[in-house]
């Protein structure tokens, strides 16, 4: 889970209709569904998360085959980010170097810890 944009985010990975995951906001207006897509092509079972210096929710997935790191914008507009290119291990641990300018990511079952320079915005 993660707190931005005044909420707490996060990854229910195995949640949803098609077990595909959710992910969940608690604001001061309360608990709401924040996306649930249901479509692997989508987001493949949502894990670790963060909240962009831009207000964009950045998702690790947790699925089989590729995995990649999927932004989620305000309104619920999904898009890629990157893509595992190494091994079809999961990505873990996504989040901004506190200025904003470099994201971190890891790739679990290799050992690698990636750094990803912007600019982001």
């Amino acid at each position: 889970m993660w707190y931005g944009n005044d909420a707490v985010y996060f990854a229910c990975t195995s949640g949803g209709k098609a077990k595909r995951g959710q992910i969940w906001r608690l604001g001061p207006d309360g608990l709401s569904l924040f996306v649930e897509p249901n479509d692997p092509g989508l987001i493949d079972n949502a894990d670790n998360l963060t909240v962009t210096p831009w207000g964009d929710v950045v998702v690790c997935e947790d699925g089989s085959g590729e995995q990649f790191l999927v932004g989620i914008t305000p309104e619920g507009g999904i898009y890629k980010v990157a893509r595992n290119a190494v091994s079809e291990s999961e990505l873990a641990g996504v989040t901004f170097s506190p200025d904003g300018s470099t994201l971190f990511v890891n790739i679990q079952h290799d050992g690698l810890t990636l750094a990803v320079t912007g600019p982001w915005v």
